[in-house]
């Protein structure tokens, strides 16, 4: 059993490397907001994951698990503030739950097979729920390089019955961990399979189980059965014999498996930008936000967020834009041209001037629009549909002055279908 570190050092510091153990949680260890039933925001980075297993303690190339699992290794390791999974259970009940993941390349599904814990890892504290996904998953949904997305909780699409995975044993113990659930397990016991038999309820250690007793588990007899119950309460008692001590690392088929009965509803979810580039602050979640980068002599003086003179709010400055600098406004992701079809804009400038706006993809400008700008506030709106159609995918916009030098100051920058 193996807690894995956070790989992601230099993300992490754009989010504040200052943050402490347990930012994010409220009194009671809480994350202050879990996923709900529906499409919710989940923000995205990976690690090489082993396929020999991690925290939850069955490895990923198991044969009877699902082939995204088993062969592509579409696994993450969740937040440890949403370690109870779903439905809110005891610690390492979000082992073997299943995850839809949309970004704005595509759609998997990912089983959580890790832990990404709170120590070391600010991203991972709870303040917004997080999955680091293997780098094969990463690679799958073209995300996780510090990325936002949209999940829900999906029934995994397993087939056959819940196994039982044997860690670790003895005469009288027995650690294990049940896999290739549609739905995760609750609570479990085990009994010898003598009729009659007391059942002695399994405990939680860890992302796995144990079964400890002062006698033996099989009461000298033939071997032992399981009960389980899924997180929504479907108890299920298996008839099947697992011997009395099997070997480490053996599995059984217990010949039963769980039903959804609260199926996700509803279409498969499909993430969309942040579309408020900067209102009052910049658009997005923490650590994967809009952000400005200028260049020339718009680096050298003062650039960001103030609250005076702004339209509404508070609103972006730029001091010193001289002629031919400027500045990017952009995401951390590209993304489909035709998701937005236009950009508006409230703009003020320190004296009569003009600037230049282009969508842009990394450096790869559209065409671009010149417009006026003057000490009065206005509305400007750049067509991103007709401008950028010779472009797939764009990530921002450019804005740069071609005349006299400003001091320009930007409100409501908001992308618009």
């Amino acid at each position: 059993m193996r807690w894995r570190r956070f790989l992601w050092v230099s993300f992490l510091c754009l989010v504040g490397c200052d943050g402490g153990g347990g930012e994010g949680l409220d009194g009671g260890g809480r994350p202050p907001s879990l996923p709900g039933p529906g499409c919710n925001s989940v923000r995205l980075t990976s690690y090489a994951a082993s396929p020999s297993g991690g925290w939850c303690e069955f490895p990923s190339d198991l044969p009877m698990l699902p082939a995204f699992v088993r062969d592509e290794r579409l696994t993450a390791a969740v937040a440890e503030p949403f370690n109870g999974g779903f439905l809110e259970g005891e610690p390492g009940e979000a082992c073997g739950e299943c995850w839809e993941v949309d970004t704005v390349s595509g759609t998997r599904v990912v089983m959580i097979d890790n832990l990404c814990p709170n120590e070391g890892n600010p991203l991972c504290q709870g303040a917004h729920f997080h999955l680091d996904l293997s780098l094969e998953a990463a690679a799958a949904l073209n995300g996780g390089g510090l990325d936002e997305a949209s999940a829900r909780r999906v029934a995994c699409p397993v087939e056959g019955g819940v196994h039982v995975l044997i860690n670790d044993e003895n005469f009288s113990y027995l650690r294990l961990q049940f896999v290739n659930l549609r739905i995760p397990v609750r609570s479990a016991t085990v009994r010898a399979s003598a009729p009659g038999s007391a059942a002695l309820p399994l405990r939680r250690s860890g992302g796995a189980w144990e079964a400890a007793g002062d006698e033996p588990l099989d009461a000298g007899g033939e071997g032992v059965v399981f009960s389980i119950t899924s997180a929504q309460g479907q108890t299920l008692e298996s008839d099947v014999i697992v011997p009395a001590h099997p070997d480490r690392g053996s599995t059984f088929d217990l010949g039963v498996q769980f039903d959804d009965q609260e199926p996700a509803t509803g279409g498969a979810c499909v993430f969309t930008p942040p579309r408020d580039i900067f209102d009052d602050d910049f658009g997005g979640i923490d650590g994967v936000r809009w952000q400005i980068n200028p260049w020339g002599e718009a680096e050298a003086g003062f650039f960001g967020r103030v609250e005076d003179g702004c339209f509404d709010g508070a609103c972006l400055r730029v001091m010193t834009l001289a002629q031919w600098s400027g500045f990017h406004l952009f995401y951390r992701q590209s993304f489909p041209t035709s998701t937005f079809s236009r950009v508006s804009l409230r703009v003020h400038a320190s004296s009569p001037g003009e600037i230049s706006i282009a969508g842009a993809n990394d450096g790869e400008r559209c065409e671009a629009l010149t417009v006026p700008v003057g000490p009065e506030w206005a509305t400007v709106s750049y067509d991103v549909s007709t401008s950028c159609a010779a472009m797939s995918e764009i990530n921002g916009i450019t804005i740069d002055n071609p005349g006299a030098d400003i001091a320009l100051t930007l409100d409501d920058v908001r992308f618009e279908d």
